[in-house]
């Protein structure tokens, strides 16, 4: 078991109800694609860069889904929490960063979701990596892929929001603020849904940081009208950080990704 302090828990504990009574204020505006009966959107806590017993705490406090966006920091503290959380009951992880097509073997052993694929090489790179990694489960030489409970790795798409700025695939992973242009988003889509492992779960984003972020999610949420129309399962919507996660769930965000917020100040590497 992974040991925290008393204060650091209080800490972390005040900072996440905070930010869940924000995220249920913001979804009870209906001025733009929400509903009544909407669900709330999940939270994922973004851990990078704070140690393992920081994730341990937020497990204990009930939170679910964390994000990474640094393999190998992801990797090291995976292993760690698989101590503490319980099997019936395990902490999710997604990988919502720049991501490299040579990383994928790693990611696929601990991660539930990528969110950030924008791109066919990448995503092929993580359907070969599960299917890799599967088979030396079945043979009993390594560890299960973590998804393969959830029938596959879930995969977002990641959609570049700058209309002034058109993205290139692949440009995230050189770590840009980019994506999948919206055009290319359904294509991108079909080319994943046909890749054995892989489970097509929606689209993710980050809003240019010189446009209006209610613009940016508008064109996201329409983005993922048009997915709807050929994937209507593929559901979510991953946007929202701590400083437009209002205007994120106005625009249909099912998932919102905080860190600073809830964890604080970055602590120096």
């Amino acid at each position: 078991m992974l040991m925290y302090s008393e204060a650091r828990a209080k800490e972390l504990s005040h900072h996440l109800q905070e930010v869940q009574a924000q995220i249920a204020v913001a979804s009870q505006d209906l001025s733009a694609v929400r509903a009544r009966t909407s669900a709330l959107p999940e939270l994922t806590v973004v851990t990078k860069f704070f140690p393992a017993e920081d994730v341990a705490a937020l497990y204990d406090m009930g939170v679910r889904s964390v994000g990474e966006n640094r393999d190998q920091e992801a990797g090291g503290k995976a292993t760690q929490l698989s101590l503490h959380a319980h099997s019936d009951d395990p902490l999710r992880w997604s990988f919502i960063g720049q991501l490299q097509t040579n990383k994928a073997k790693s990611v696929v052993k601990y991660a539930h979701e990528v969110q950030s694929v924008d791109r066919l090489s990448l995503a092929e790179s993580l359907s070969k990596a599960y299917l890799n990694q599967l088979k030396r489960y079945e043979a009993g030489e390594g560890p299960a892929p973590a998804s393969l409970a959830n029938g596959g790795l879930k995969c977002l798409i990641q959609v570049g929001l700058n209309p002034q700025a058109p993205s290139t695939a692949g440009q995230a992973s050189l770590g840009a603020r980019g994506g999948a242009s919206p055009e290319d988003t359904l294509e991108l889509a079909h080319q994943i849904s046909r890749l054995p492992g892989l489970v097509l779960g929606g689209v993710m984003a980050v809003p240019p940081l010189d446009q209006s972020a209610d613009v940016a999610f508008e064109r996201l949420y329409k983005t993922a009208e048009k997915l709807w129309g050929d994937f209507p399962e593929a559901r979510t919507i991953s946007a929202g950080m701590s400083s437009d996660l209002e205007a994120a769930i106005r625009w249909g965000s099912t998932n919102v990704r905080v860190g600073s917020h809830i964890m604080g100040k970055r602590p120096m590497l």
